[in-house]
């Protein structure tokens, strides 16, 4: 539930300030211009494609590593990512930071539905599925209350929040 938490935080730390930002990396453009739209929605798109091209990479390693480790290399992934989309300086830099940290979400997905198909009852799989969908959007909640407290900072210094998911893995590996 907690990685699918994080999740639900790492998702929506983008999309919270993705204009701002990108209009800030296209060289201070005004958000309405509509390169910035562009160059935003070309971002996503990575972000997509690597959410999903992480289940099936780290399904193979979940595979081969276990699943609980994968898991926590699931979630190493998007946290550092994330982390480094603070230092990125032209909006590439931020696609190829997304799209990296999106190898992680998907892989997370992956790896952690699988590890709950394996663990837990047949008939407890559909109510801890609707527990875990729960988690995402507590995350999504916490990066909104993350965006509003730190409203009067750069957009970019949000994306040092998305750290918060690796140390977690630490402290509890």
């Amino acid at each position: 539930w907690l990685g699918w938490m994080l999740d639900g935080l790492e998702l929506h730390l983008y999309t919270l300030v993705a204009l701002p930002f990108v209009a800030h990396l296209l060289g201070n453009l005004p958000t309405t211009d509509p390169s910035v739209g562009q160059h935003a929605a070309l971002i996503q798109g990575s972000f997509l494609l690597g959410w999903a091209l992480g289940g099936a990479f780290f399904g193979r390693i979940g595979d081969r590593l276990g699943r609980a480790r994968a898991l926590s290399l699931t979630v190493l992934t998007y946290a550092v990512f994330t982390g480094l989309s603070f230092f990125a300086t032209h909006w590439w830099h931020l696609m190829i930071f997304r799209f990296l940290a999106a190898l992680g979400v998907g892989g997370e997905w992956a790896v952690g539905a699988s590890l709950l198909s394996e663990t837990w009852p047949r008939k407890w799989r559909p109510w801890i599925a609707a527990v875990l969908q729960c988690g995402v959007n507590i995350g999504i909640l916490i990066a909104v209350l993350a965006n509003h407290l730190m409203a009067r900072s750069e957009p970019k210094y949000l994306f040092l929040v998305g750290i918060v998911p690796a140390l977690l893995v630490f402290w509890i590996r």
